[in-house]
């Protein structure tokens, strides 16, 4: 199973804590590592995470440069821990836009890791679904590949994320109750073309409180078996 998570509330947890901002981010990395880790007891290999979006740049640049500083440590610290432990890192979105440091520190995880096969963390840094379909289709062209040759299996193949690996559910965090039995969900451009069959949940919990728990109902609710796929029920 592959589950996408849109990591919403950081900074509304810090704030109602009368924190930093980043005090919220800061927890938030605790959460991460507490889901990537129950992941495989739960049946899921592939986890993709949200984590800095390419509209994520007009936030307060103490704010960014922060966000920066932490995904830095957490190369150097944490995810070299879980590369230890037969975790495969990818990262997903526009590296040219990233700050030299964090490309360095990407390639050298991905390379870190290259060999694992437990399980798949895809990581999005600057990213933009419809930017990831841009980047495709100049490719493409630059290539000098031909209309009948972009296929849906060209396409899949020069996403950003795993080839064939599509995710099952989308989760976002921190989003609204029910309210006269509706609700709402946002994608913020994140994996519009490999998320097309995906069972789309949201959550009231906000990221630096969602627990294994949370990640195990979600699943359950989800019922990714289900699905059709365009079949007819009977």
């Amino acid at each position: 199973m592959h589950i996408g998570i849109i990591m919403d509330g950081n900074g509304r947890f810090a704030v109602a804590r009368k924190q930093p901002r980043l005090y919220g981010h800061q927890q938030g990395i605790e959460t991460l590592k507490n889901i990537v880790r129950v992941c495989p007891e739960l049946g899921v290999d592939t986890l993709t995470l949200f984590a800095f979006a390419q509209a994520n740049w007009k936030r307060d640049a103490q704010e960014v440069n922060g966000l920066w500083e932490l995904f830095s440590h957490f190369v150097k610290e944490d995810a070299q821990k879980l590369v230890a432990e037969g975790v495969r890192i990818r990262i997903i979105g526009d590296r040219e836009g990233l700050p030299k440091h964090v490309q360095q520190s990407v390639e050298q995880i991905e390379h870190d890791s290259t060999s694992n096969k437990k399980f798949l963390l895809q990581v999005g840094l600057n990213y933009d679904g419809l930017d990831e379909v841009v980047r495709l289709v100049q490719k493409a062209i630059k290539e000098g590949f031909t209309p009948e040759t972009v296929t849906r299996e060209y396409i899949d193949e020069h996403l950003d994320t795993e080839p064939g690996n599509p995710p099952d559910i989308l989760i976002r965090t921190g989003m609204p109750a029910l309210l006269d039995g509706m609700g709402v969900w946002r994608s913020s451009s994140f994996l519009p073309l490999q998320s097309v069959e995906s069972v789309c949940v949201s959550v009231e919990t906000l990221w630096p409180e969602f627990t294994p728990t949370h990640l195990q109902k979600v699943i359950a609710y989800a019922d990714v078996e289900s699905r059709l796929f365009g079949g007819q029920r009977g």
